[in-house]
């Protein structure tokens, strides 16, 4: 069962579960600040019992808060792709972004990568001169 079928929407009984259910404290504030994200986290998510399943709820519903020991900004990030994109010749990191062109500044090497997709390089193209 994959963690989105195990979640929804009407699905949050397991808050019930959750010490900060009775917490008198704002977990959904109108300015989140890195003291009150260490707060809630000190004194509620660290040693919650449905933590994981706190934070996955807040990422697969984009809730804003305090949520699985992870402030709004915190998700946010977590949800970014990133890629650590290196030449496929030379593996180089120094590279130029022509979209949706990548070329190594190193080698010379040029290809095309979807960046939404996980890091795959195409076959560079052949080196002028190259027959």
């Amino acid at each position: 069962m994959s963690i989105v079928e195990f979640f929804s929407a009407d699905d949050v009984a397991w808050q019930q579960e959750a010490p900060c259910a009775t917490a008198d404290f704002d977990f959904i504030p109108d300015t989140e600040t890195d003291a009150g994200a260490a707060e809630a986290e000190a004194r509620w998510c660290r040693t919650c019992p449905v933590r994981t399943r706190c934070l996955a709820w807040a990422m697969l519903h984009g809730a804003e808060g305090y949520w699985g020991g992870t402030s709004t900004y915190q998700r946010a990030q977590l949800r970014r792709i990133r890629t650590r994109a290196k030449c496929p010749i030379c593996q180089a990191t120094a590279l130029a972004y022509t979209d949706p062109h990548e070329l190594c500044l190193a080698c010379g090497a040029s290809w095309i990568r979807d960046v939404r997709e996980a890091p795959i390089a195409a076959t560079p193209l052949p080196a002028a001169g190259a027959a």
